[in-house]
């Protein structure tokens, strides 16, 4: 898959993800749905997510950065950021939804998120050929 297919698909997918997620607001109502509807919402929110964080951090990756890398690790980088920001900002939300979230849960989701990002920040590829010498 080339770079303007990946991210045509991505947009149009993105597109229709949101697009779910004013369904699902919009036919959906709270006080009378089973699990299935919320199942729906929180679904199409982190799928919606996770296809405009990982194009937007692309895009200034890729206008901002200094770093010479090429354009995959750019859109591997964006994908993971998206992934661990779209699963905490789901998380955030079901925990307000059901009454959870006050500042101790919200601490500590915010210390895990951290802690997330910095380890996988920290961990440093080591190449195949270096694997077999030792």
């Amino acid at each position: 898959m080339t770079l303007r297919q990946y991210i045509i698909t991505m947009i149009i997918s993105t597109f229709l993800c949101w697009l779910a997620w004013v369904f699902v607001i919009l036919n959906i109502d709270p006080f009378q749905t089973n699990t299935l509807g919320f199942v729906f919402f929180y679904t199409s929110l982190f799928l919606a997510l996770i296809g405009t964080i990982s194009l937007l951090t692309f895009f200034a990756y890729h206008l901002f950065g200094s770093r010479d890398l090429p354009l995959f690790r750019y859109v591997q980088i964006s994908f993971k950021q998206a992934l661990f920001t779209a699963i905490f900002l789901t998380a955030f939300l079901f925990l307000q939804g059901k009454g959870y979230l006050n500042i101790w849960n919200a601490g500590i989701l915010i210390a895990i998120f951290i802690l997330i990002i910095s380890f996988t920040i920290s961990i440093k590829r080591i190449p195949k050929n270096q694997l077999l010498n030792q």
